[in-house]
């Protein structure tokens, strides 16, 4: 009995212990991005569990009496399993977006599609990504992250824009790189008026079967441009924003110092005849002006780059608003981008204002509407500021007596010497541009699975240009100041109705339909003023009314329309199998009345080998995904002047009686002939490709070939003056494109504390000229069948410099120490025909690396492009090198090593005032300049910091990120200009600079 009441009260006692441990564990699942609330998330415990409650809102609360497992799962997120310890109370689940191809969607043409079933080359990058690298432009963010598309560089200066290609030399000349379709709205230009924090995601559709929907203006491919939307949840407000320092990044190795300057001017003359002027101070007043022989005495040296640059700031600031409670959602967003050019004067500010608005009216209707304002100043300063700063001569002074930037007038011929770089950079061209794009649309449901969509969208820019050259500048010096306005801008409308019907007759067959039609219509405006004789410079272009010359009045109006057909039919049987066919007809005013309309089919097809039956559990182990593409397709291009097909002839003035333009008569000189037979440019495109995930879905693998006809290319050809017309658009050639586009994306390492991601990608491509039309034998003496458009250099064939005892018959006009070249006809002389291709500016491949570490956290990205097997003429390289004369005086510390009788192992020819080497050329150029323009870039670091979220809970805060940044941080290269990107002559090329940031990101 004694046995029995013990073991009974330690039982009881056990309980009480049990039972003291019971306690209440609450818990909130979030987006593990923007730390907002994820409502009606799954929340799943197992283990002793007493009661559990999970509110719609996404927090739930939980009675537990010891250690529990908690799986947690929300639509379109990883589902996450936690060990909870028993004496945890308060639990924050962080949930990632799913980022496998089963769980994405993707925006195809007119409509979006699970990313598992689309059947073409496409290609996306979210929002999230795009933040990682502060960028102006859009594209500038997605350089080297999409496969096939190349996004290079057109200059350094604010508010510089971007080269765009996709898949390689689609056209010979004309052409605007891809369309940019925003929000569903058709747009050309540049996209710097678009913030890119309000992106939400960039779609490129890269083959012709998923660009053809888009039909003729989809040569180059579309990229599809979604911009943010409030989340369903409570209201959330965000701050975005950073501050850095631009720092120019040193370029050429100028020689400087004194001495070897002067050593250098002396010797150019001496070399002419040492007779008559010997090296030594004797000959400096033939070489130097009074200002340098001055300055040349009190060893006085003018550092030209650095008076004209500076360490330049850079910040931007976006404050956004999203509410997406109710049926009402609202997304607003704000910026201000202020970017100051490291050479003095140059400027890019942005202001731009952002808003999308959906309301559902009832279970059938939806409306909305998507805009974007912005505002833009941007100072541009001339392509002489840099070239006048490292070539001008650094004895001459950059000020005068009074502290005024010195004039430089030479006192013999009274005539300017040269632009004075700082009063350059004192007088930036102004231009100021406004843009608004907006779309509103509605959507309404008539039964099940058929939608009618009608939306109408409008592109209003509008840029204004304003330019004064004062007396000190040599436009300006003989005119007494020169002044230019100048007003483009454009009207742009697009109606667009589309019927969308889902069906599915049987559980294995879905069908989608959608049918459309679309209108849009452009006018266009342009008008340009130009005046000169003002009677102080303080004027400027404020009133030029008081200009004693109007030197030019020109003015322009144009407008062109499409209107357009479409349909698609998509169909999926088990799941597996799918077809995808769209069609659009295209009508548009630019073409004659016999080829106005074409016609832009395509047709593609995905099998999902993953899905088969024969893809047992053993092998779906190891491989997640796996779907094999084809498609076919025909894409247009339309752009040619909207006036190509008429007869055009300029108009010209005359004088009646002296020369001012007020006193002159009209008439008509040559122009365009026109073409009324003018075609199409039709691209056929084959694509093919695979899609592979394994390991767990930790690799991934995209693959594409791609093979490109394009037919009637489109050429502006000259015509001879006995035609009476200067040129005229025809149809003259065929040209192929093929090539290879990969990506692979790797998740190294994925722990709890630990991640480390990769992603790498590679393209390359092949263009040439396939064939010729009749009577046309070749585009250029070099461009003929077999050869690529716009990629060759041409010039002589560099073969060392001519010693003493050599053979000078080919060029009697060298001497010991000059350029020699080779005579590749044999002819005994060097002429016109011994040049030939010495290099193609097309590289053999591109691509980009990105690379993501995060402990805990912290994380570190980084990510570099890199480019091989193309060659680049570096003119400016060149005549650094070898010219020295009184315009052109600086010389690079290489030209030291210059050709004497007793230094003759070097490439450097000797020097000379008068740039004798280089006339013998007749070009002044040869395959010496052409350099390897194969590079390594480092564009961007980023280091940052995730505040963790239980020291904001108490302050209502969802996230603080902090980071820091180098932009441009290294570049590897053996191309000794500027920059291997941009590479064309490199003579008036805006430096590069390194940028270091840093900035916050914040959600509330």
């Amino acid at each position: 009995m004694q046995k029995l009441t013990l073991l009974l009260f330690v039982s009881f006692i056990t309980c009480l212990s049990v039972r003291a441990q019971d306690h209440l564990l609450k818990g909130k699942v979030l987006d593990a991005e923007s730390k907002t609330l994820l409502p009606h998330a799954s929340v799943r415990a197992i283990g002793d569990v007493s009661s559990q409650i999970s509110a719609n809102d996404g927090t739930f609360s939980l009675t537990v009496k010891g250690k529990i497992i908690l799986v947690i799962s929300y639509t379109g997120y990883k589902s996450q399993t936690i060990n909870v310890p028993d004496s945890q109370t308060t639990i924050d689940v962080l949930l990632q977006k799913e980022t496998d191809a089963l769980g994405e969607v993707v925006v195809i043409g007119y409509g979006k599609q699970a990313k598992k079933d689309v059947t073409s080359a496409i290609s996306s990058i979210s929002g999230k990504e795009l933040k990682e690298l502060p960028v102006t432009n859009i594209n500038a963010a997605l350089q080297s992250r999409i496969p096939g598309m190349q996004v290079t560089n057109a200059g350094h200066e604010p508010g510089a824009g971007t080269n765009v290609r996709i898949r390689g030399i689609n056209t010979i000349t004309q052409g605007t790189g891809p369309i940019y379709v925003v929000d569903g709205v058709v747009v050309t230009y540049d996209l710097r008026e678009i913030n890119p924090n309000d992106v939400e995601s960039i779609d490129v559709l890269k083959d012709a079967s998923a660009a053809a929907i888009y039909g003729s203006r989809a040569a180059e491919g579309v990229v599809i441009i979604t911009t943010k939307r409030a989340a369903s949840g409570r209201t959330t407000v965000s701050y975005d924003g950073y501050y850095g320092v631009q720092k120019m990044i040193k370029t050429y190795d100028f020689v400087d110092n004194i001495d070897d300057y002067v050593k250098m001017r002396r010797a150019g003359l001496s070399d002419e005849d040492p007779v008559a002027w010997p090296m030594g101070p004797g000959i400096d007043t033939l070489l130097f002006n009074g200002d340098e022989r001055r300055n040349m005495a009190a060893r006085k040296w003018t550092d030209w780059v650095g008076l004209v640059t500076h360490t330049a700031p850079q910040q931007s600031h976006t404050l956004s608003i999203s509410n997406g409670v109710g049926k009402n959602k609202l997304y607003l967003s704000g910026n201000y981008l202020n970017q100051d050019g490291i050479i003095k004067g140059s400027n890019f500010v942005r202001y731009s204002l952002k808003a999308n608005v959906e309301s559902e009216i009832n279970a059938k209707l939806k409306i909305g509407v998507n805009t974007n304002f912005s505002h833009i100043k941007n100072d541009v300063t001339s392509n002489e500021v840099y070239y006048n700063a490292v070539t001008i001569s650094p004895l001459m002074s950059a000020y005068d007596s009074a502290g005024n930037p010195s004039a430089n007038i030479d006192p013999s011929s009274g005539n300017l010497l040269f632009n004075n770089p700082v009063t350059l950079t004192q007088s930036p061209v102004h231009t100021v541009d406004d843009r608004f794009l907006g779309n509103i649309f509605g959507e309404y449901k008539i039964i099940k699975g058929l939608t009618f969509r009608s939306s109408f969208g409008i592109d209003v820019y509008k840029d204004q240009r304003f330019e004064y050259y004062p007396r000190t500048t040599s436009t300006g010096f003989s005119k007494k100041g020169v002044a230019k306005i100048q007003n483009f801008g454009w009207r742009d409308y697009l109606w667009e109705n589309t019927l969308a019907y889902s069906y599915s007759p049987a559980a294995d067959h879905v069908f989608d339909f959608l049918a459309g039609a679309t209108y849009q219509q452009r006018r266009q405006e342009w008008n340009y003023e130009e005046a000169s004789g003002f009677p102080t410079d303080d004027l400027t272009y404020k009133n030029m009314s008081l200009a004693s010359s109007r030197d030019n009045i020109s003015s322009d109006y144009f407008n062109w329309s499409v209107a357009s057909l479409l349909g698609r039919v998509i169909y999926k049987f088990k799941g597996r199998y799918i077809l995808n066919g769209t069609i659009r007809r295209d009508g548009s005013s630019r073409f004659g009345a016999e080829n106005r309309y074409g016609y832009f089919p395509s047709v593609s097809g995905a099998w999902r080998v993953i899905e088969e039956p024969f893809m047992g559990l053993r092998v779906r182990s190891v491989i997640n995904d796996f779907k094999i593409r084809a498609g076919y397709g025909v894409v247009g291009n339309q752009e040619i002047p909207i006036d190509a097909i008429y007869t055009r002839m300029n108009p010209a003035a005359y004088p009646f009686t002296g020369t001012a333009p007020q006193t002159s008569g009209f008439q008509l000189g040559t122009g365009t002939q026109g073409n009324p037979g003018l075609k199409w440019e039709s691209q056929q495109q084959f694509n093919t490709g695979f899609d592979l995930a394994f390991a767990k879905n930790r690799v991934k693998v995209t693959f594409d070939y791609y093979n490109k006809n394009i037919h009637d290319l489109l050429l502006n050809n000259p015509l001879s003056p006995s035609q009476g017309f200067d040129n005229k658009w025809i149809n003259v050639s065929e040209m192929n494109t093929r090539g290879i586009d990969l990506d692979l994306k790797v998740s190294i390492i994925e722990t709890h504390n630990f991640n480390w991601q990769m992603d790498i990608n590679w393209s390359k491509f092949r263009s040439k000229i396939t064939k010729l039309l009749p009577g046309v034998d070749s585009l250029s003496p070099y461009l003929k069948v077999g050869e690529a458009p716009n990629s060759l250099i041409v010039d002589y064939v560099y073969d060392g410099l001519y010693q003493k005892g050599d053979d000078f018959s080919l060029n009697p006009g060298a001497r010991p120490g000059d350029v020699r070249v080779k005579d590749l006809d044999g002819n005994g002389k060097i002429n016109q025909y011994d040049r030939t291709i010495v290099g193609r500016t097309t590289p053999k491949g591109w691509g980009g690396i990105w690379s993501y570490w995060r402990y805990k956290q912290f994380s570190m990205t980084v990510f570099a492009n890199y480019t091989y097997g193309q060659k680049l003429a570096n003119k400016a390289y060149q005549d650094y090198l070898y010219y020295s004369s009184k315009t052109a005086t600086r010389t690079l510390k290489e030209g030291l090593n210059y050709w004497t009788p007793d230094n003759t192992n070097t490439d450097v020819p000797r020097p000379n005032q008068f740039g004798r080497s280089l006339r013998a050329l007749q070009s002044g150029t040869s395959s010496f300049m052409v350099q390897e323009g194969d590079f390594i870039r480092v564009r961007n670091i980023t280091l940052a910091y995730d505040i963790p979220s239980k020291l904001l809970t108490k302050a209502k805060i969802n996230s603080i990120r902090t980071y820091v940044q180098v932009v441009e941080p290294f570049l590897f290269t053996k191309y000794k200009g500027i920059d291997p990107e941009i590479g064309v002559g490199q003579y008036d090329i805006y430096p590069r600079y390194r940028t270091f940031l840093f900035g916050v990101q914040a959600s509330f």
